[in-house]
Order: structure tokens, then sequence, then C-alpha cells
């Protein structure tokens, strides 16, 4: 299911963004959509923050209050994982919008082909990865996707659940470790271990492990007892050769298709 988000202040082009959208993931048996619409970008801007963002956002540029480039200034801000194309009547902005990482720039009025180009641009990274995102709920009702991929380490610190990932330090205010690992155990099984109290660690993540501790791939260490360490070494080869045996299975049947 991806979730899309369309935002422009006006109400023709929204309507007919929404209606070129439906239309593509209708003819797509599938693909599945759950598309929202803004014609306000501070409520755009409200929503981003409490559902945790979309994966493809479609954006005018030129609105008033907030522009689209400042929107997805916004979303690059927060490391989502979100392709975004944007819709404008002018190629004024352009540059900025590609420095921005932008999928696609859509010049109105709009060509319902030309959109459907951009679509088929925004959906191909999601077919080249396989995405799986754990909701956080951060500070003053905040909700942030994050790709479990990202995910380092979570450490528990005072009765406060620090996210470690390869760009960013997230704090969880609600979940206890226990429900966290619960859920990152749920979405992708034995990828996500418990080395030590207040600790959980991404076994892809991990560049050694020594006698008295784990070092991950940023150069950050988390100790362990000297007892857990032939176990902690075991469960790491194990992991890792099981994902080597997956990877040339696939380009084995890549090879021979």
């Amino acid at each position: 299911m991806f979730r899309i988000a369309i935002c422009d202040d006006q109400d023709d082009s929204l309507r007919l963004i929404d209606r070129a959208v439906t239309r593509y993931f209708s003819e797509r048996s599938d693909l599945q959509a759950d598309i929202s619409r803004f014609d306000n970008p501070l409520e755009f801007l409200n929503a981003l923050h409490s559902s945790g963002g979309w994966d493809i956002v479609i954006l005018d540029v030129c609105m008033p209050e907030v522009n689209g480039t400042e929107i997805a200034r916004e979303i690059r801000n927060r490391h989502d994982r979100t392709e975004i194309i944007f819709i404008s009547y002018s190629t004024e902005y352009a540059v900025e919008a590609f420095a921005l990482n932008a999928v696609h720039y859509v010049l109105k009025p709009l060509n319902e082909k030309d959109l459907r180009e951009a679509m088929d641009r925004a959906i191909k990274p999601f077919s080249e990865r396989e995405k799986k995102t754990i909701m956080l709920l951060l500070a003053n009702g905040i909700v942030q996707a994050v790709d479990i991929k990202e995910i380092l380490y979570i450490e528990s610190v005072a009765y406060r659940r620090l996210v470690h990932t390869s760009t960013t330090l997230y704090e969880e205010t609600r979940k206890p470790l226990a429900r966290l690992h619960e859920e990152l155990e749920a979405l992708s099984p034995g990828q996500f271990i418990l080395p030590y109290r207040g600790y959980i660690v991404n076994l892809d993540a991990i560049r050694t492990i020594s006698t008295d501790r784990i070092i991950m791939q940023n150069g950050d260490f988390i100790l362990i007892k000297r007892g857990d360490f032939r176990h902690l070494r075991d469960i790491f080869f194990q992991w890792s050769f099981r994902n080597r045996d997956i990877e040339n299975s696939n380009l084995y049947q890549q090879s021979t298709s």
C-alpha cells in the first residue's frame, strides 16, 4: 500500500492531479494507494509531523505562506525516504527542486502522460528495495516513520529510548524497549537482537564482535558480557551467511531468467 500525498492550493489543479493519480493506480492491479489531499501547505506540514510522512508526495511549487520547495526541504530534514514530484507553471524552480532530490518536475497545465511518467519514476525505487518502516513517537506528538534498514541500534537511557540511525538520533518517548523489539521482530524476524540489557542491535549494522564488545559500522561500540561472546558471534555469522545465500540465490535467478 503506497501512501500518497498531494498538496496544491488551486482546487481545479488538486482535483485534476487527484483524478490522474487515482486512475494511475486503478490501472495497476498490482499496486494499491491511500491518497491524502491538501489545499493548504500549513495543513500539509501539520499532517506531515503527525502522520509519519508519505511514500510519494506531489507538491505544487508556488503556494501562499509556504512554497513547495520549503516543504520538500522539511521532508528532507526529517530524513524521510519520500519520493517528491513537483508541479509548476514555470521551470524557474527546477534547479532547486532537483537539488532536493525530486524524482520529477511536471509543468502545468498538467498533462496526464507526464504525470504517469513521474509516478513510474517515483514507484521504481520501491520495487528496488523492500521498505519496512517503524513508527516512532517523538516529542510534541510528532510521529516519525523510520526505515528499519537505517537503524543501527537502540539504547535505553534513564527511561529514554534513543534510536541511532545512519543519519539521525531519534528519541522515542512512549514505547518501551520490549515493544520496539517486538515491532522490529515482526517486520524482519531475527534481524534485531538484544545483546545486553538496555540495547537492541541491528545485525546488518555490525562491523565486528570482539570478546567484550560489539563494534558498529559507524564506530560506536556496545559492551557485552564475555560469556556471551561465542553465542552472539554465532548469531551474527548465521545471519550474515543466510543473507549472503539469499543474495547469491537472487543473482542466480536473475542470471538464468
